[in-house]
């Protein structure tokens, strides 16, 4: 989402390896019953609060998505079946919620220009100060890509930590053993 994110702002598809974001917990797993009972075991332990944001489908074509909650933003873990004998195999990875960033980015950046007008209508003239924009844009403007790294960097260590707690529940609810050549990501 930024520039030198080391993540990608989308997860993999379940052809390519890994999702480039270290998350070296969400290894592959497989399962010995289908969709349908994989799906129903994971919905009820969501509706006893074990597995947070759960929903059946997803995108591109995903299994299933659980939260990945994190702070400031949130991301999804999502979930990629590939039939196995007499099972499924589970991919995993992670995708970004764009939504709460942009949101979040624009009121920083929005809010710049009318923090000017009122500072220029509390700080008076007569005190010699000169023009508010010289030492005011410096100061609201070049904090921002620094703290943008700062709440990419928080937010991507908090959901990164939430997902493996979520994967450990799931592998925990569908008695899921690791995949004999699980890629680890």
């Amino acid at each position: 989402m930024t520039e030198g994110d080391t993540q990608t702002a989308q997860a993999s598809p379940p052809n390519q390896a890994g999702t480039g974001d270290g998350a070296g917990d969400l290894h592959d797993v497989c399962i010995s019953f289908g969709l349908d009972e994989a799906l129903r075991r994971l919905g009820q332990a969501a509706r006893r609060g074990k597995l947070p944001e759960f929903h059946p489908g997803g995108p591109d074509g995903a299994l299933f998505r659980a939260g990945a909650l994190g702070h400031p933003f949130d991301r999804d873990l999502l979930a990629w079946s590939e039939p196995r004998d007499g099972g499924l195999r589970l991919r995993f990875g992670l995708r970004w919620r764009r939504k709460a960033p942009i949101i979040y980015l624009a009121a920083m950046i929005v809010t710049v220009e009318p923090g000017r007008y009122f500072l220029e209508l509390m700080i008076p003239g007569s005190w010699g100060w000169g023009s508010i924009m010289w030492w005011y844009y410096p100061l609201t403007i070049i904090p921002i890509p620094l703290a943008w790294r700062h709440f990419m960097r928080q937010a991507r260590n908090s959901t990164l930590e939430s997902a493996k707690e979520s994967h450990s529940a799931i592998v925990s609810i569908l008695n899921a053993e690791p995949a004999e050549d699980a890629n680890v990501r």
